[in-house]
Formats: structure tokens, C-alpha cells, sequence
């Protein structure tokens, strides 16, 4: 029997926001342990473009529900449509991202739908014929095994854990096997009574953007770092680096020691530098999704029990503030050395040439 599979696409600023496409990498793998047809569904007003965009990124049908009047978020009003569209068309898997609205409307969906709901899913597995479902637990230390026990299944995904999947196309923008297949596109209308969620209005951050994105290589600092002045340090490191950035793990932001825009992980920034190096950050769940993509990973930390290991190419089980120092000033000398053989070298090849 054909099991079904619900993705919410989550949209902003009229922009479909990327992690839908982790969400069907997801269902794709789901997939491939059992027969499943995957469905998408998108609210909102103004969202045509949007849905004909997704069904020829995606090649899925997908259900476009128009709300007039509805421009930003609501939860109660999520809830609300999904809980009657979900219970109509019987979905045995409902897959949101992990993001803020998703960690809102996904346990309401499963109450709603007299359900059960697991957040932050990182990875679907095979035992024994039985399929489970993934997640970290207690800051990482934990990896968790849920196993389904009644329909349908809510699940927030945690973005980073999943390779996006894209429809395979040549450069005339068709698919490999000839014209791309666009999914067809329910449209609906959904009239809805005031609820008891009202929005109120958004403030935008007065940290401008900081070059994370940009950066090839990225230094951040944790607690580990055991004071404000000590982050001087993480900015002493980064400077040994062409093309280099600073950072810091949520906790050091909220005291305050470092501006927000510098913040790395979910609540901040989601970062894929060629080098990434964790100067005394534990290595929390939602840090370590924001640095997954990153090419290379170095942690430093003094304790060796710390979750960041278990993601890191390099472990350095050492106290930051002392490593950095050391690592500086030999790098320091070593230039310096390189710098003086280059000179003689240059002044030989002078002479030679008298």
C-alpha cells in the first residue's frame, strides 16, 4: 500500500525558503524504504508564482491554499488549515522544517490531529524492518531512535541535516530524461474567522550583516573562552587567516560579549566556510547544524567528552586561551623564519646572477 507524505513549505519575503528542499531529501530517502508519494502545501496570499515555481523545481503536485488577507505568520491559523487538509487526504507522514513557525505549528498540528510529533529529526533509519527516526538529545550528547506507532507521524526536520535535492537538469533548464515533469497545482481558497492569534508587528535587527557568509575560514568562540576580554584571542587567530571571520555560540551573545550578527547555528547564522574552527564551544544541537556544511572542522576543548568531537576532522583537548596563545606566537616565529629564508634566497639568486 502507497503510503503519503506531506511537506509544508515554509515561504518569506516571496521566497520559498531552502530548507524545503532538505525536507524532500528527507521524504526521497523515506523513499526508498517503502512505497511513498510525496505532496506538497504552501499558504498564503499572492502564492501562485510561488507554487508554479516549486512544482517545476520539485516535479511533486502540491496544494496551494490562498488566504486574502493573510501576509504574515500565524500559527493558530496553520494549524487550522493543515489539521482539516491532513485529515481529509489521511497522510501517514507530515514533515515541517525545525525552524521557529515550524517548532510553533508542528506539536499543535499533532494535538490537532490526535497524533505524536518528533522534532529536530536529523536522520530516518532501517532496523530489522522497522523504520526510525532520529534526533540529538541533552546537547548532543544523545542520539535518540523513534520509531512511528501512530498516523500520521508530525516531524520537524533539522535544517542541515539533509542534502538538498534539486531535479537534475541540463543547461536548457529540461530534465536529463527530456522535458522537466512540473507536479499539478490544487489551487484552494480558505476563508478564515478571526483567531486567537493576532500579529502584531516584526523589529528588524540593528546588527548589520557580518561577512560569514563570505568567509573562507571562520573562528568562533564559546564560553570556553571564560570572559569578554578573552575574545580578543578568537580575533588574534582568525587574523593568522587570508579571507577570515569571527564567531561566537548563542551563550557568549546573550551576555553580551559579542554582537548577534556574529552568532553561529540555528538561531544565527548557518555557515559552510573551507575551514571552521570551534574555540571552547561545547558543540550544542543547534550549533552544530549551523556549522554541518563546513569543509573542515577544528575543535579546541578542554574537555574531551565535548559533542563538537564527534563532527570534528581535528579534536584539541586543551585550554583554548593557552593553545591560541602558543599557536600565535609560534606561527609568528615560523613566518618570520620563512621570511628570512625567502630574503637569503632571493639575495643568492641576486648574486648568482652578478
Amino acid at each position: 500500500m502507497t503510503k503519503k507524505i506531506a511537506i509544508i513549505v515554509e515561504h518569506s519575503a516571496g521566497r520559498v525558503k531552502s530548507v524545503i528542499y532538505e525536507l524532500l531529501s528527507m521524504a526521497k530517502k523515506i523513499m526508498m524504504l517503502e512505497e511513498c508519494k510525496i505532496t506538497l502545501f504552501i499558504i498564503g496570499e499572492g502564492i501562485d508564482k510561488l507554487s508554479q515555481s516549486i512544482s517545476m523545481d520539485t516535479g511533486h503536485d502540491i496544494y496551494a491554499v490562498h488566504t486574502p488577507g493573510f501576509l504574515k505568520y500565524n500559527g493558530s491559523l496553520y494549524k487550522e488549515i493543515f489539521s482539516k487538509l491532513f485529515t481529509q487526504k489521511n497522510f501517514d507522514y507530515i514533515c515541517a522544517p525545525h525552524s521557529i513557525s515550524g517548532m510553533d505549528y508542528a506539536p499543535a498540528l499533532s494535538v490537532a490531529l490526535q497524533s505524536v510529533c518528533i522534532t529536530g529529526v536529523e536522520d530516518v533509519r532501517v532496523e530489522d524492518g522497522e523504520i526510525y527516526f532520529l534526533r540529538s538529545m541533552f546537547g548532543g550528547k544523545l542520539t535518540a531512535k523513534f520509531v512511528n506507532g501512530l498516523n500520521p507521524l508530525v516531524m520537524t526536520i533539522q535544517p542541515g541535516s539533509f542534502k538538498p535535492f534539486f531535479l537534475k537538469k541540463e543547461k536548457t533548464g529540461k530534465a536529463k530524461t527530456g522535458k522537466a515533469r512540473s507536479g499539478r497545482i490544487t489551487r484552494m481558497v480558505y476563508k478564515y474567522n478571526e483567531n486567537t492569534m493576532v500579529f502584531t508587528g516584526s523589529k528588524v535587527s540593528p546588527c548589520k550583516g557580518s561577512e560569514l557568509d563570505k568567509a573562507d575560514v571562520i573562528v568562533s568562540g564559546g564560553r570556553g573562552i571564560g570572559e569578554k576580554k578573552n575574545y580578543k584571542y578568537i580575533e588574534m587567530l582568525a587574523t593568522l587567516f587570508p579571507r577570515s571571520a569571527t564567531g561566537a555560540s548563542r551563550p557568549i551573545c546573550d551576555y553580551g560579549w559579542v554582537k548577534y550578527s556574529k552568532q553561529v547555528g540555528m538561531t544565527g547564522a548557518f555557515v559552510s566556510p573551507k575551514l571552521y574552527i570551534a574555540c571552547g564551544i561545547s558543540g550544542s544541537n543547534q550549533h552544530v547544524e549551523g556549522i554541518r556544511n563546513s569543509k573542515f572542522i577544528v575543535a579546541i576543548n578542554s574537555d574531551p567528552q565535548a559533542p563538537v568531537f564527534q563532527i570534528a576532522d581535528v579534536c584539541i583537548v586543551e585550554d583554548v586561551i593557552e593553545f591560541i596563545g602558543i599557536f600565535v606566537k609560534k606561527f609568528k616565529k615560523e613566518k618570520l623564519i620563512t621570511r628570512g629564508l625567502e630574503k637569503a634566497a632571493i639575495k643568492a639568486s641576486a648574486r648568482m646572477k652578478n
